[in-house]
């Protein structure tokens, strides 16, 4: 992942992972979180079309015990805002951003606005 992001996370910047469904977007953002958590840094992972139980499977899965990723089911901007200045991680993953939905627009989820 740091090969392909060219060295790796930038702190405030913004990635988009893109693919085919089940290619394994999710399950790599998954990995990535696990390995930011295993250094002692905090991971907020937002999950807005998977549920916690199908994120802890997978987790499972895979060996990742979660120890340092925080899960949040959610799809309001406005309430992962309120979890991310009481958490204040490192890395926040939003699977996936299509899913999100403010109240205060009036336009339809997942719609460039």
């Amino acid at each position: 992942m740091n090969r392909v992001l060219g060295g790796g996370i930038v702190p405030g910047s913004v990635v988009l992972m893109a693919g085919d469904p089940g290619i394994g977007k999710s399950t790599l953002l998954l990995q990535a979180s696990d390995f930011l958590a295993k250094t002692g840094r905090r991971v907020l992972y937002v999950s807005g079309e998977e549920s916690g139980e199908q994120i802890r499977l997978r987790a499972e899965r895979l060996g990742i015990n979660g120890e340092g990723i925080f899960f949040l089911s959610e799809t309001e901007p406005e309430i992962i805002i309120e979890q991310l200045d009481e958490l204040h991680p490192l890395l926040v993953v939003i699977d996936s951003i299509q899913t999100m939905f403010s109240k205060d627009i009036s336009s339809a989820m997942g719609s460039v606005a």
